[in-house]
């Protein structure tokens, strides 16, 4: 039988498009909009935060699956973009408001062989 377990957060709505969020005993952060679309610019927007936290995933999966095959890297950077038509959050019927695609391109230092990095790949795809 798995163990499941259970996240959340909490939030409050403060001025436009701006809210509050708290997680944990964790500093709150915000998410928020452009001016150019109604918000004040004071955090990045959900989905922006949606590319980070893959981001992150990515990275933290890469640390523990390195661990577990006993790989060596120095240094670890991503690059991540998500492509959507804004025509779905206007209200235009048949268009999806999520990504259509996603890219995360991983600059990583190190000097392990191609067959390592081949491992560490297909392992962190598999579990981010």
């Amino acid at each position: 039988m798995s163990k499941k377990v259970t996240l959340s957060v909490e939030g409050e709505w403060e001025e436009k498009l701006k809210n509050r969020i708290q997680v944990r005993d964790l500093p709150a952060f915000f998410i928020d909009e452009p001016e150019r679309l109604g918000g004040s610019n004071s955090g990045p927007n959900p989905l922006e935060y949606f590319l980070g936290a893959l981001s992150s995933c990515t990275s933290i999966m890469t640390a523990f699956v390195a661990k577990e095959i006993g790989a060596t890297y120095k240094n670890l950077e991503f690059k991540t973009s998500g492509d959507l038509d804004p025509r779905g959050f206007q209200g235009v019927a048949g268009i999806q408001t999520y990504f259509e695609t996603v890219t995360i391109k991983i600059i990583i230092s190190t000097d392990e062989p191609d067959e390592v990095l081949q491992e560490l790949q297909e392992k962190v795809e598999q579990r981010c």
